[in-house]
C-alpha cells in the first residue's frame, strides 16, 4: 500500500478507536479540521511536524502512524526465478528463497554444501539473527564462539552479526534453510 494511504488509514482507524471526532482531534493537534480531513482521505501529504502533532493528540508513537500493514501473506517463490551464488570454489551454493521483506524484516536462503564445502560469510548488520535448519546431511556450525554439530532437522538460532561458518561433515550434500531476521 502507498505510504500516504497507509498514514491516512492509520490516523482514521486510531482516531475512531479512541472515539475522537475529527473536530476534537484537529483541535488537540492544533491543525485545521479541513487539513485533518485531507490527510485522512489521502489527499494531503502531512509534514513530519504535523505527523508529530497528530501522534501526540492520538497518544501514540509517531511511527505507528507510518506503519504499512498491507502485507500479502500469499507469495510464491520459484527456484528458477532465484539466481544462485556459487561459493567456496563452487562447493557451496547459496540460493535466495525469499528476498528481504520490510514487513517481516526477514530474508531466507537455501544453502547447499557439497563434499568438504565450507560457508563462512561476512558478519551481517548489527542485530541480525540467523535461524539455521539442517534439511539433509550433517554440518559443523561455529557460531558465537561455540562449535555445534547439526544433524538432519536440527535447528539453531545465533547472532549473525558476528563471525560464523558452516562446514559439511559427510560424503553427501548437506542442505540448510537459513532465515535471517533483522531485529529493530
Amino acid at each position: 500500500m502507498e505510504l500516504n494511504r497507509a498514514v491516512a488509514e492509520n490516523i482514521k482507524r486510531i482516531r475512531k478507536s479512541k472515539k475522537l471526532s475529527m473536530e476534537r482531534t484537529a483541535a488537540i493537534a492544533g491543525v485545521s479540521r479541513s487539513m485533518l480531513g485531507q490527510i485522512e482521505r489521502g489527499e494531503a501529504n502531512p509534514s513530519v511536524a504535523i505527523l508529530g502533532k497528530l501522534a501526540a493528540a492520538l497518544k501514540v508513537p509517531a511511527e505507528v502512524l507510518l506503519e504499512n500493514d498491507d502485507f500479502e501473506t500469499l507469495l510464491l517463490s520459484r527456484e528458477l526465478d532465484n539466481k544462485p551464488q556459487r561459493l567456496d570454489g563452487g562447493k557451496a551454493v547459496l540460493r535466495p528463497s525469499f528476498s528481504y521483506d520490510d514487513t517481516t524484516r526477514q530474508e531466507t536462503f537455501f544453502l547447499d554444501l557439497y563434499i568438504s564445502a565450507r560457508y563462512a560469510p561476512e558478519p551481517s548488520v548489527p542485530g541480525c539473527v540467523c535461524h539455521a535448519t539442517l534439511l539433509a546431511g550433517t554440518v559443523a556450525l561455529n557460531a558465537e564462539g561455540q562449535a555445534f554439530q547439526l544433524l538432519e532437522r536440527d535447528a539453531l538460532r545465533f547472532a549473525a552479526d558476528r563471525p560464523y561458518f558452516f562446514e559439511n561433515m559427510t560424503n553427501a550434500t548437506a542442505r540448510l534453510l537459513l532465515i535471517y531476521q533483522y531485529l529493530k
